[in-house]
C-alpha cells in the first residue's frame, strides 16, 4: 500500500514538473530569432584614430526585432589586427581577416580590412572640429547657425561654410575664442563647457570626447586644413538598422551611422551625428543613438551629419500583441507594398468593397462626380472580371479628370487676377497648365518649366509663376513649401 502511494506520489510530482516545464520549453522555442542582422556588414578600419562599432538585431518569425547586440559572440580570425571593446573595433595592425557574430543558432561573417593602423593623421578643422559644432548644435539656426549669429558669434548654418566659419572662430575677437597661449581658456572651450555663462548652456562635458577634440585642435594651433578644397567630402550617409519592429514600451534598438567619403574611406561616425525622431510620442532618441520605444505607432528615426540626413523606420506595438493576418488579396505591387506594412503594424487591411461601392468611391476620387444611373447599370451588369481596372482607364481618360486637378494646381499656383497681372495673361496661365495635365506631362518637367521659365508673360504663360509673387524671400518659401 505504501509503495503504491509513493508512486502515485511520484506520478503527480512528475506531471507536475512537465507542467511547469512544458510552457517554457515552448517560450524558449518561440523566443529563437528568425534571423540576425549584423550592421554594418563589413568593416574598415584606417588609420588610429578609426573605429566602427556593430549592432547586431534579432528578427523572429512574428515581425519582432530586437537588440542582441549585447548578447552576440564576436569572435575574430586574427586578433592581432583588432581590437574589441564591448561592440566597437578598433585598428591594431594593418592586414584583412573575418569576424563571426553569433547569436540564437545563426552565424553571420564580417570581413574586416584593416590599413595605415599606425597611422595618427593631423586633425582637421573640416573634418574634426567643424563635426563637433554640428554634433553640439552650435550651427542650427537657433544658434549660432542663424543669419544673424548669436550674441556676437555666427557660424554658417549646418557648416555650409567652413572657410567662413575658421575665420570668424580664429580672427575676431583675437585671443579670446581662441587663446593659444592657453588653450584651455578659450571662449569656444569654457563656454562649451558650462564654465562661463553661456546662453546655449553647457554643451559637452570637460572630459568627453568632444571637448578632447576641440583641445586637440588648439593645441596644435588652431591650424587651417592645408588644402581646404582638397579634403574628402561625405558622399552618403548609412544609418543601420534599415529599419525596427519593437515589442512594447521600454524596448530599445541601438542605432549607428555611417559615413562614406571621395576619397573612398569610410568613417564611424554615430558619435557625431545629430539625431532626431519625427514622432516622440511613439519613438524617443538619445543623443548617443539609442531608440526607445514609448506608445503604438510609427516614427522615421533621423541622422544628420555634415549636410547629408539619413533615416530609417521603426514601429512600436503593443507588448505581446496577438495578431492573426487575414489573408487578404492582393490585386497589384501597390496591395504588395501595403499588406507588408499592415503587418509590420499588425492591422488587417478592410474586405474588398462591392462593386457598386467601388464605382462610387472611383469615380467620386477621379472626377469629382458621382457616377450616373446609365453608368451604374452598365457597371454592375457588366460580367467582366477586369472591369473594375477597365473603370479607372476609362476615368482617367475623362475632361473631368484633367479638370479636377487643374483646380487643385491652380489654387496651389494661386493663380487669379490681381492689379498688377491682367486676366489675359491669368487665362494663358491657366490654359499652360491645363494644357500640361491634359498631356499627362510628367510633375517633375511641368516644376522645371515652371522655376525656369523665363520671357514674357503672353509669349511664356509659366512665368506668370514669379507675377504672382515677386518677393523673392516668398516665393523661396513657395518653392520650399
Amino acid at each position: 500500500m505504501r509503495l503504491k502511494t509513493t508512486a502515485i506520489h511520484a506520478s503527480c510530482l512528475m506531471t507536475t514538473v512537465l507542467l511547469l516545464t512544458a510552457p517554457a520549453n515552448a517560450q524558449d522555442a518561440a523566443a529563437k530569432p528568425a534571423s540576425i542582422r549584423v550592421n554594418p556588414a563589413d568593416v574598415h578600419l584606417t588609420t588610429v584614430r578609426d573605429r566602427q562599432s556593430i549592432i547586431v538585431q534579432a528578427v523572429y518569425p512574428n515581425g519582432i526585432t530586437r537588440d542582441v547586440t549585447e548578447q552576440a559572440k564576436f569572435t575574430t580570425a586574427n586578433t592581432a589586427l583588432i581590437r574589441q571593446e564591448k561592440n566597437v573595433f578598433f585598428p591594431l595592425a594593418d592586414g584583412t581577416t573575418e569576424m563571426k557574430v553569433e547569436y540564437g543558432g545563426h552565424t553571420v561573417t564580417v570581413p574586416v580590412v584593416v590599413a595605415q593602423a599606425t597611422a595618427d593623421p593631423a586633425i582637421s578643422f573640416q573634418q574634426d572640429v567643424m563635426a563637433v559644432f554640428a554634433k553640439s548644435g552650435c550651427n542650427t539656426g537657433s544658434c549660432h547657425g542663424a543669419a544673424r549669429g548669436k550674441d556676437g558669434f555666427r557660424l554658417s548654418l549646418f557648416g555650409f561654410d567652413p572657410q567662413g566659419d575658421y575665420h570668424r572662430l580664429t580672427r575676431e575677437i583675437s585671443g579670446r575664442r581662441v587663446n593659444l597661449a592657453l588653450p584651455a581658456e578659450s571662449l569656444m572651450i569654457t563656454k562649451s563647457i558650462g564654465a562661463v555663462p553661456h546662453t546655449g548652456g553647457s554643451r559637452f562635458k570637460a572630459d568627453s570626447e568632444y571637448n578632447a577634440t576641440l583641445m586637440r585642435w588648439l593645441k596644435a594651433g588652431a591650424p587651417n586644413d592645408p588644402k581646404p578644397a582638397a579634403v574628402p567630402k561625405v558622399l552618403s550617409l548609412e544609418i543601420y538598422p534599415k529599419g525596427a519592429v519593437l515589442d512594447g514600451e521600454g524596448a530599445t534598438q541601438r542605432i549607428n551611422v555611417r559615413a562614406k567619403y571621395s576619397d573612398g574611406t569610410d568613417r564611424d561616425v554615430t558619435s557625431l551625428a545629430r539625431f532626431s525622431s519625427s514622432n516622440d510620442n511613439s519613438a524617443t532618441i538619445t543623443q548617443e543613438g539609442t531608440v526607445t520605444a514609448t506608445n503604438r505607432g510609427e516614427a522615421f528615426v533621423m541622422a544628420r551629419f555634415d549636410t547629408h540626413t539619413i533615416g530609417t523606420h521603426f514601429i512600436v506595438l503593443p507588448k505581446g500583441l496577438q495578431f492573426a493576418w487575414n489573408n487578404a488579396p492582393a490585386f497589384n505591387y501597390v496591395d504588395e507594398l501595403m499588406h507588408d506594412k499592415f503587418k509590420k503594424l499588425r492591422i488587417n487591411p478592410s474586405d474588398v468593397c462591392s462593386d457598386d461601392q467601388f464605382l462610387r468611391r472611383a469615380t467620386l476620387d477621379i472626377t469629382g462626380m458621382l457616377p450616373t444611373a446609365e453608368e451604374f447599370q452598365a457597371f454592375m451588369s457588366d460580367s467582366d472580371p477586369k472591369k473594375r481596372e477597365k473603370l479607372v482607364d476609362e476615368l482617367l481618360t475623362r475632361k473631368e479628370f484633367v479638370e479636377i486637378w487643374v483646380m487643385k494646381w491652380a489654387e496651389l499656383l494661386q493663380i487669379r487676377t490681381t492689379r498688377q497681372v491682367s486676366y489675359k495673361a491669368m487665362l494663358r496661365y491657366y490654359n499652360w497648365l491645363q494644357g500640361r495635365i491634359a498631356s499627362n506631362v510628367p510633375m517633375d518637367q511641368m516644376v522645371q518649366e515652371l522655376l525656369g521659365s523665363n520671357g514674357g508673360t503672353f509669349a511664356n504663360a509659366a512665368t506668370n509663376y514669379y507675377q504672382n509673387e515677386t518677393n523673392t524671400l516668398k516665393v523661396a518659401e513657395n518653392v520650399a513649401q
